[in-house]
């Protein structure tokens, strides 16, 4: 027999469906890690156990791996040599079946040199930092590096972003594709891609479904590019209505299951948009979702963090306030996905002190949240969720 009880929720919720997407959302639970700056990030599975470990890089002399435990995250013991990494991104460069790492390097804002950084893991699971790889890009102000396989022969290429000033000494300073000579070697092969494309966000993914590397990058002086792979050592220029803005961050994911990778972003206009892949044509004809917050969207993030099987979207929200107090009182917002399309909008209150900056997923159900800055101290929480 139902009681009043019951039945009083179950007639509210159908009066009012939002209820019933309040009762899904699940409680959370915040993991402090340290305090660190944030200027980038790499999730892996770096010890293959089967769940993400991470990365967090504050060019400090923190920078370590953390690693997943039953009962939380464990820093490494082995700490990387502080220099001037910016972000870094994880492969198993030489296909020996372990996770290695890439990092970007500054150099001196454009002023000197900056080698940028191959990690390669032993077996005993600590790294070593190699010589003569091929990709040191000693003069870029090394930004974002992306490792996607560019000629599709199962060896990790790289993608390299610098924030692309000119240097006073006319050396080069701009993103370069570097192939995998398959011995984690590498030669820089001139693309499409090549030049002052953009360093805010670089990300991989398939827009056409062909099985080959595709990329996305953020602009902070243009509108993003789309870059389709051609198969043949270069790529074509993607023209969509997606790039009528400029971004802030990107991430190319499928959204919906529908197999097709889907275009997940931030303008620097302040919306967080969804643009369902068409499978033809521009591909990214029309935003499935818009939506613009009070507070400024910082950073996303996509998973399925309320375990429906389901596409989310975390966004991390930034108030310019909060330099001040380090308490970002605008709460960040979760875009959960809803049985038969769209995606139904929910806070995710802020209990915890930093300001919102950078985030990424793990396991797939996990926000890694990055409350720092490039400049600013700030503590690192993983977030996650209860059924």
């Amino acid at each position: 027999m139902k009681t009043f009880a019951a039945w009083l929720a179950a007639s509210l919720m159908a009066m009012h469906p939002w209820m019933a997407h309040a009762q899904q959302q699940a409680q959370y639970s915040a993991e402090y890690l340290e305090t660190t700056k944030d200027w980038g990030w790499v999730v892996a599975d770096f010890n293959n156990d089967g769940h993400d470990d991470f990365f967090v890089s504050g060019h400090d002399e923190t920078d370590r791996i953390w690693y997943w435990s039953p009962t939380g995250y464990v820093p490494s013991s082995q700490v990387f040599v502080m220099v001037d990494r910016h972000d870094c991104d994880a492969a198993d460069f030489n296909r020996d079946g372990r996770m290695d790492m890439y990092c970007a390097v500054g150099a001196l804002q454009g002023t000197g040199k900056g080698y940028n950084e191959l990690w390669l893991q032993r077996y005993d699971g600590s790294f070593r930092k190699v010589a003569n790889h091929g990709a040191y890009d000693i003069y870029g102000r090394g930004r974002i590096p992306v490792a996607f396989d560019f000629n599709h022969d199962g060896y990790p290429d790289i993608y390299v972003t610098n924030d692309a000033t000119e240097r006073a000494d006319g050396q080069p300073n701009f993103n370069h594709v570097f192939v995998n000579q398959g011995n984690a070697t590498f030669v820089e092969v001139p693309t499409l891609a090549t030049g002052a494309r953009g360093f805010f966000c670089a990300v991989k993914g398939d827009i056409n479904g062909d099985g080959w590397d595709d990329l996305a990058v953020c602009d902070r002086d243009d509108v993003g590019h789309l870059y389709i792979n051609n198969r043949n050592g270069d790529f074509t220029e993607l023209s969509s209505p997606a790039l009528a803005a400029r971004w802030r961050d990107a991430r190319l994911v499928d959204m919906n299951g529908d197999g097709r990778d889907d275009l997940v972003l931030i303008t620097t206009q302040n919306y967080v948009q969804i643009w369902l892949n068409s499978g033809s044509g521009n591909y990214f004809e029309t935003p499935a979702l818009q939506n613009k917050p009070v507070f400024t969207p910082q950073a996303l993030t996509v998973g399925d963090f309320n375990a429906d099987g389901l596409k989310d979207v975390y966004v991390a929200l930034h108030q310019s306030a909060c330099y001040t107090s380090n308490q970002d009182t605008a709460p960040d917002i979760i875009y959960y996905g809803k049985a038969g399309g769209g995606w139904y909008k929910a806070k995710q209150p802020e209990t915890y002190a930093g300001c919102g900056y950078k985030s990424a997923t793990l396991d797939g159900s996990r926000v890694l949240l990055m409350q720092g800055g490039m400049n600013s101290l700030g503590p690192n929480y993983v977030i996650k969720w209860s059924e």
